[in-house]
Order: C-alpha cells, then structure tokens, then sequence
C-alpha cells in the first residue's frame, strides 16, 4: 500500500518536470524569435544595401599614392635605422606629419594631432644620439628602447596624456586625459613618439567608425566604404601610409574587423593579459575586462613581433615571452571553417572569402602541416552564447542620467533625433534586457560557453592554429554595419573563449577591396597566432597600399 507522503513526492515530481519543460519550451520559442529576428533585420540591410548601391554607384577619387619610401619601411627598421644614426628622428617625423595632412581630408581619421610636440620630441631623440647622451650602444639601445625615435598613433579610447579623450561621445567634449593608458605608457618607455590620437565609434561601440563629434573615418581602399570599428581609425591611417604602428582595442573584433576591412595586420592578445588602465570605458565586471583586451596594428609581421615583445617585457604584463622562439610550421596542428552553418539568419561568407581561407589551407598542406576541418557543432550555439554574454554582464548603464530609456532612444537615433548614435543605444537594450534571453538560458548558454573554451584550448594546446573568416564580406557601406552586427559571431569567438588572434590580410576581392582571415591559437600561445602570420607573409600576403 502506497504511502500519501509517496503521492505527494511523485506530484512535486510531476510538478518539477513540467515547469522545466515550460522553462525550456519558453526558452526555445524565444530562441526562435531571436532567429526570426535576425532575418527581419538581415532583410532591412539587404535592401539598405541595395539602395547604397544605387546611390553611391560611383566611385569617390582615391587617396594620393605614397611618394616617400621613408613611409614604406616597417616600424623594426625605421627603429635600427634611428640606432644605427642612418636616418633621423626628425625625418620619419616630418614624413609622417606631411603623409597624414595629405590623407585626412579623404579618410577624416585624425581626432587631434600632437606635431609640434612629437616633433620637438624627434630632435631631442636625434641629439641625444648625435651627443652620446644615452650612454648605450646600437645593441643596448635595441634592447631597452626598441621603438627610440619612431612615430606612431593610438585610438582615442585609450588615453593620451594632455590629448582628446572623449570616446566620440557628445556628453564629454573636450574632455582631456590626464594621465597615459598603461600600454601607452609602455610603447613611450620603449622610445615611441605618439603623434596623435585616431577617430573611434561613439564609446567604441559600433562596427562602424563614426560618432557626433568627429564624423565618419572612410575606407582608403574605397572612401564611400567603411574601414570598420571600433579601430577603424587607426587601421585607416596604417593602411593609407600616414601611420607605421597603431594601438587599439578588442571587445568583439574591434582590432581585427578594421584590419581585416584595410588590409593590414593585427593581433588580439590573449585575455586578461595586458593591464587595461587607462582606456576610456572600463565597467568593473570580470566578463566585459575578460572579453576586452589590448594590441598592435601594423602592416608589417615584424611590427607585431617588435610590439609584442614591447609588451611581454613589461613587469605588469601576463604575456608569456616566447616571441624569439623558433616556430616550425610543419609540427603545428591546423584547423578551419569557412563558415559559420545552419545558424538561422546569420549571412553566410562570401565565395571569395571561403576560397582565401581554401587556399591559405592548400598553402599549409603543400607545406607538411596537418590540416582538419574544425566541428561544426561546437558553433552552432555561437550566436546564442554571445547574446547570453552580454546578458551576464552587470554594467551600469552606458546611457547618461536623464535619458528617456534604451528604446526611446535607439528610435530616436534611427530618425536622427537622438544625442546618441544607434549602437550606443541598441548595446543599452541589450544589457537592459539581457541579451534578450531568460534567465534559465543564460545560465545554460553560459554553461556551454565554458564547455567550448575548455573544448577549443584542449585542442589547440601548445601547438595548434585554427584559421577561420574574420567577417562575412568585405568593407562595405558604413550605414549598413547597424544591420550585420550579429555577424560579430566570427570575431568574438577569440573574445568569449579568450584566445589570441590575428589578422592577416590576403589580397583582394573583385572590386578591390581587401580580403584576410584570422587565425586563433590557445591562451598564451599568441607567439603561434604570429609565427602563423609569418609565414603567410613570406607567402606574398602583404599589405598592398592603396590607390
């Protein structure tokens, strides 16, 4: 005979199961209006696209070709030369100054500029060496300030003592940094000379470099095309000739997006390695400081070398030091994809950017490397689990007091009626709603998340690549990036599982603009991602300037 205690438990059981399935069932249904969604906003930008075109059908003149071979030597030998007293200071400066005059009224990627001062700086630096002062040699030199003498630019966000520190946003103009950033602060101890600070989207939040104050930064390779954001400042400058090395950010691609739309290279370093003091919106939440990180932009690999090992060297730095290790490219294990498929709405990579990522992997084949398709079910839930990132972030709100509310505004910007512009706003309802999914999602998509970081490093290990597409097409319309920001899901893989990655640029598409991949390794193993880099460059994948 049944006990009533015994009914009573099977009822609660009863009771339990179902709930979880009215829990999973409300979550799969919500799962399907996100895809629904996705495709309603795919459809708007298609056809936003398709009137761009029509618009735009005519090309904007190019920008002026590079007449100075001073502006076509890397940052590494800009650097010996300095040392070696081959070239001054003072020389590089000026050519760099008269290049970026010449450019920016086409490109519009300069915020403010330091000339005066960073040209004060070169003859101090030419002196010094002419004089003796430094007590060191060409070698010690080298060693303790690698980038003496040598010109470079920052992004906006990460400050710059004395310089424009306003994240393009309208509510701090003319807010000035008053200390450098630590990494800036760290390339000034290596020898650089800062020469200005580059165009960024309003708090960094847009795939697109535009924001109120300092308006839209152009493509070099097409002005009427986007270069890209958040960094797309400082890519547009490298790849126009009127910068040799850059520093910007990462959050979801925001460092590889824009070299990958300009043809340049950069690296995003592994998480949680360089100290993020000093950059402009820094939320205390240990997953927005996971997913955020630091690094070069260059359009030569030895650059990337040169500032990582800038880096590495610093006490506060978590980088390990193995960038002069010897990489034999035939003992690393290589993976790829494509493609990102069978996710609902998400636009597919071209056929010229499936055919780069082909022939790159033919390339390493012909070269003894062992080559295999990464798992495609290991993305199928990308989308899902970067909407669950953002919805377990817990930042205040990026909006500032007294705004009328995330979707107020978010229409008010898409009319133009808004003091922000639409990414701000879009990021705010997102965080305001949670990534627009339930909690018990959340938690699930977090759970796998941390399966597929674990999954990703256990296969990568010390000694494997995987190559896979940075964007889903090359640089297009700026206006059209609000439509396609859920194609971030090829880019913030390195972010949520806190891999190293870099960008490497490979030639062209039909109309000219420029084609690349990325390439991932493990946590600490960004010396691979580079090594990687290499080797693709003496393959002939170079940065090509523009016009």
């Amino acid at each position: 005979m049944h006990h009533p205690m015994d009914f009573l438990i099977l009822y609660k059981n009863v009771l339990r199961y179902l709930r979880r399935k009215m829990i999973t069932l409300k979550g799969k249904m919500i799962e399907l209006f996100i895809d629904l969604l996705i495709i309603f906003i795919q459809a708007i930008g298609n056809i936003h696209h398709l009137l761009l075109m029509i618009i735009h059908r005519k090309k904007k003149p190019s920008i002026p070709a590079i007449k100075n071979p001073v502006l076509k030597l890397s940052a590494t030998t800009l650097a010996r030369k300095i040392r070696n007293r081959e070239l001054s200071s003072q020389i590089i400066v000026e050519a760099y100054i008269e290049r970026i005059k010449e450019v920016n009224p086409f490109i519009n990627a300069v915020i403010e500029d330091r000339f005066e001062a960073a040209l004060k700086e070169s003859k101090m630096c030419d002196a010094k060496l002419k004089s003796g002062d430094l007590a060191m040699t060409a070698k010690q030199l080298e060693k303790n300030k690698p980038l003496y003498g040598v010109p470079m630019s920052i992004k906006e966000s990460c400050a710059v003592k004395g310089m424009s520190f306003t994240c393009g946003c309208v509510f701090k103009k003319d807010t000035k940094a008053t200390e450098d950033a630590y990494i800036v602060q760290t390339f000034r101890n290596a020898g650089a000379i800062i020469l200005l600070v580059s165009n960024v989207p309003e708090y960094c939040l847009s795939l697109d470099t535009y924001n109120f104050l300092f308006g839209r930064t152009m493509n070099p390779y097409d002005t009427r095309k986007t270069p890209g954001g958040s960094s797309g400042g400082e890519s547009a400058l490298i790849s126009s000739g009127a910068s040799v090395l850059g520093i910007g950010t990462d959050f979801v691609g925001s460092l590889r997006i824009p070299s990958f739309f300009t043809g340049i290279f950069a690296h995003k370093t592994t998480a949680g390695t360089i100290p993020l003091d000093g950059h402009f919106f820094l939320a205390d939440d240990p997953i927005f400081k996971h997913m955020l990180t630091m690094g070069p932009l260059a359009r030569y690999v030895e650059d990337l070398y040169l500032s990582m090992k800038v880096l590495a060297a610093s006490p506060e730095c978590k980088l390990l030091p193995l960038f002069d290790e010897p990489v034999d490219i035939k003992n690393l294990k290589f993976y790829y994809f494509d493609n990102v498929n069978g996710i609902f709405g998400i636009r597919s990579t071209t056929s010229e950017i499936k055919e780069t990522i082909h022939k790159a992997k033919q390339y390493l084949i012909t070269k003894g490397a062992s080559v295999e398709e990464f798992p495609q079910e290991w993305l199928q839930n990308i989308c899902y689990i970067m909407l669950s990132t953002f919805g377990s972030m817990n930042i205040d709100s990026i909006l500032e007091p007294g705004s009328s509310g995330a979707g107020i505004e978010f229409t008010k910007s898409l009319l133009g009626l808004s003091r922000y512009t639409p990414m701000r706003t879009l990021m705010q309802m997102l965080l305001d709603r949670k990534g627009l999914l339930p909690s018990s999602r959340i938690a699930y998509y977090e759970k796998i998340k941390a399966e597929l970081t674990l999954k990703i490093n256990t296969m990568l290990k010390d000694n494997g690549v995987l190559i896979c597409p940075t964007w889903c097409r090359t640089a297009c319309f700026p206006q059209t990036m609000l439509w396609e920001a859920h194609c971030s899901v090829y880019t913030i893989l390195a972010n949520i599982t806190g891999a190293p990655s870099t960008q490497i640029p490979m030639g062209f598409d039909k109309d000219g603009i420029p084609l690349g991949f990325q390439v991932m390794s493990a946590s600490y193993q960004d010396h691979l991602c580079l090594a990687v880099a290499r080797e693709f460059e003496k393959n002939n994948c170079v940065w090509v300037p523009p016009s």
